[in-house]
């Protein structure tokens, strides 16, 4: 294959990819195109004779990518350079490094070695481990993309099989990982098999690349039979509640970076609140939770407490929440610390009692990177440069510590009692019934919206004894839908991942609440000034493999890659040192055969 061809190939397979995540076409994406994706990538993959070649290729389809199915990052206010540009490049550059790997199973050209150069052999031969090596890599660079403070797990392959619940099951095994893998998988041996039917005719057929094909097959075959079966079970068990909350969802709609003052989002959202609680009155409901979104409130608490005890003149934030009697969830800022240095400024979830006090907050731990923060911003010539010059000021500092609200709730219609119950007599017949008759609460966290998106920010949540996930977002700014699909797919993972629920309070979407398998209860319109009244379920917290071992699969495919590198140079050194011995033989029979001559 040329070199056009491989160019043509990488964008053709990044184009697919784009097509699979959520766009402004397919809402939730496809599977159909996330499982084809890789096949052409896989042909210019099959076709490389350099590391560098490997590497600019793999670099050429994770910058395209990006490119096309994250292209609102754009409209990130000030900030494209950094959101697009730099993420972008940033990228092409963690795929680059990726695509250095690629080559290896090529390395080596002597005849007979384990990883032996196939292609430039008159004998085409498949081999297993080039299949396994193409999605080991992938998912080496999709972990890669979306750890540490740069990490951004957008443009994965699991972003396209959202409406394959059966086959996403596996996350609470493998985490997202596991589905990236299979996918990649699949490609690579519909791949090797284009590859081989097209190849083999050319030469002399070989029953050794038959066998071994047909042998692979049947092993991935049995593979996706045991993941289907998994996931059919799993999505057949009940999985009832033992808690619920009866909470309202509330999506403004209001665009914060157009408007100088939350005046107009407060009341608005007062507004809607209002008319669901009427709502929920007429049906007999009772209300146990209120969400805003992230950002709703302009001004940093504590300072801003006494402002929002009389603003807006119309019906102050503290007033509105007294009168609902009724307690809040509301996206702010906090600030920590005297002016000076020291002083932090977070990214919270506010929560305030149903008395309208303000009872605390969680910090957002994993910023936005080169927008809510910029590297060697807290050293002030640094900050200066960045306001004066670029004119962005990025003063965010992360959350430091896992912050839970318990907040009241009722059990769930149907649930079960649980299998110990102590009478004791220590306790008046009076405290007994009141123990009996006690309102449950739910411990909740409220990852905010970029939070939602890792499985290390959500893990420690429920280690830490989360039991479900609250997410306030704002992702107004995009102006696109497939900014919000993209998002909510990604967090929907979390669910499957951990066996929980998730609500998710949007400034204009996706707000959504999701049950344990990670399918929709209900949801909201997307840019719509709208509410609703949702039942969140709480399920008995359960330990699965992922919660237990996390990124197990990316780490064994890391200590994969290094023991194929391991086994490669030493082939190459024992290859080296029998020419070597060669040569040496070869000379010392020269000089021997001229001596006797010369007798």
């Amino acid at each position: 294959m040329n070199r056009f061809l491989q160019v043509f190939c990488i964008l053709f397979s990044a184009l697919i990819l784009s097509l699979g995540l959520p766009n402004e076409l397919l809402t939730f994406g496809s599977p159909v195109f996330g499982l084809i994706s890789l096949v052409p990538f896989y042909l210019a993959y099959r076709s490389i004779k350099s590391y560098t070649g490997g590497a600019a290729l793999f670099a050429l389809h994770a910058f395209t990518v990006h490119m096309i199915s994250s292209y609102w990052l754009a409209f990130f206010k000030d900030f494209a350079a950094f959101t697009l540009g730099a993420s972008a490049l940033g990228t092409g550059t963690i795929g680059f490094c990726a695509g250095l790997l690629f080559y290896l199973p090529f390395s080596r050209k002597q005849k007979g070695d384990l990883l032996e150069d196939f292609s430039t052999q008159k004998k085409s031969v498949t081999s297993p481990i080039r299949v396994i090596w193409f999605a080991t890599v992938y998912i080496i660079y999709e972990w890669l993309k979306s750890c540490g403070f740069i990490g951004y797990p957008w443009g994965v392959l699991s972003g396209t099989m959202f409406r394959w619940k059966v086959f996403s099951q596996i996350a609470d095994i493998t985490g997202t990982y596991g589905i990236s893998f299979c996918t990649a998988l699949f490609a690579a041996l519909a791949g090797e098999g284009i590859f081989l039917f097209y190849e083999l005719p050319r030469h002399e057929k070989s029953e050794r690349s038959a066998g071994q094909y047909a042998r692979l097959s049947l092993a991935v075959l049995a593979l996706f039979v045991l993941i289907f079966a998994y996931g059919t079970s799993r999505l057949l068990k009940p999985a009832k509640p033992e808690k619920t909350i009866n909470a309202i969802l509330v999506q403004q709609n209001a665009d914060p970076w157009k408007q100088d003052t939350d005046n107009n989002t407060i009341l608005v959202s007062q507004r809607l609140t209002k008319e669901k609680i009427q709502e929920a009155k007429a049906e007999g409901k009772e209300i146990d939770l209120i969400i805003w979104s992230e950002g709703c409130l302009k001004y940093s608490y504590p300072i801003a407490e006494n402002h929002y005890k009389n603003y807006p003149l119309e019906k102050s934030v503290a007033d509105f929440i007294q009168e609902c009697r009724i307690p809040f969830i509301l996206g702010g800022t906090y600030i920590r610390g005297n002016p000076g240095p020291g002083r932090k400024l977070f990214n919270a979830a506010l929560l305030f009692d149903k008395n309208g006090e303000f009872r605390g907050f969680y910090g957002k731990n994993h910023l936005v990177p080169m927008a809510e923060s910029i590297p060697f911003s807290e050293f002030k010539p640094v900050a200066d440069f960045l306001k004066k010059v670029i004119h962005i000021s990025a003063g965010f500092t992360p959350g430091d510590q896992y912050t839970f609200f318990e907040i009241p709730a009722r059990k769930a219609e149907g649930s079960l009692l649980p299998e110990t119950a102590v009478i004791s007599l220590k306790d008046s017949l009076a405290a007994q019934r009141q123990k009996e008759e006690e309102q449950p609460y739910v411990r909740i966290s409220t990852p905010i919206c970029f939070d939602d998106s890792f499985p290390d920010i959500c893990r420690p949540l429920v280690r830490h004894g989360s039991e479900t996930f609250i997410n306030i977002t704002d992702d107004s700014w995009s102006r696109t839908k497939s900014a919000e699909m993209q998002h909510f797919v990604i967090a929907s993972f979390r669910t499957i991942e951990y066996r929980t629920s998730m609500a998710r309070s949007c400034n204009s979407g996706y707000s959504v609440v999701l049950d344990s398998k990670g399918n929709i209860i209900c949801d909201l319109p997307l840019f719509q000034e709208t509410a609703t009244i949702a039942s969140i379920p709480v399920y008995k917290p359960e330990s699965t493999i992922y919660l237990r071992l996390g990124n197990w699969l990316p780490h064994s495919a890391v200590l994969f890659s290094l023991a194929l590198m391991f086994i490669t140079f030493l082939l190459k050194d024992r290859t080296e040192t029998v020419k070597s011995e060669r040569k040496k033989l070869s000379r010392i029979s020269r000089k021997y055969i001229k001596k006797r001559g010369a007798e």
